[in-house]
């Protein structure tokens, strides 16, 4: 591998890194009971209904991370549409 690819692909993975160490991390004991500890404006309402977390929010449950959350129509939809529908 030359060394203008090495640079690019360490420049790269630090770029991805730095990103992810820049991520909010929302730990919550009870989903979606504790979805009003995530602040409104972390979230973005979809044309379609759909409430996304914006950006690379990780939201902590005990052991397990999760990344890219949506929600629609449930519990924690209907739970951000009344803490933050007026807001958005």
């Amino acid at each position: 591998m030359s060394k203008l690819a090495l640079t690019a692909a360490a420049a790269f993975i630090a770029m991805v890194a730095s990103a992810r160490a820049d991520a909010p991390v929302y730990v919550l004991d009870n989903w979606p009971g504790d979805i009003d500890n995530i602040p409104c404006s972390a979230w973005k309402k979809s044309p379609d209904g759909t409430w996304v977390l914006n950006g690379n929010a990780t939201v902590k449950i005990g052991a397990s991370e999760l990344n890219n959350i949506a929600v629609k129509g449930d519990a924690a939809a209907h739970k951000l549409d009344r803490l933050c529908g007026a807001k958005k």
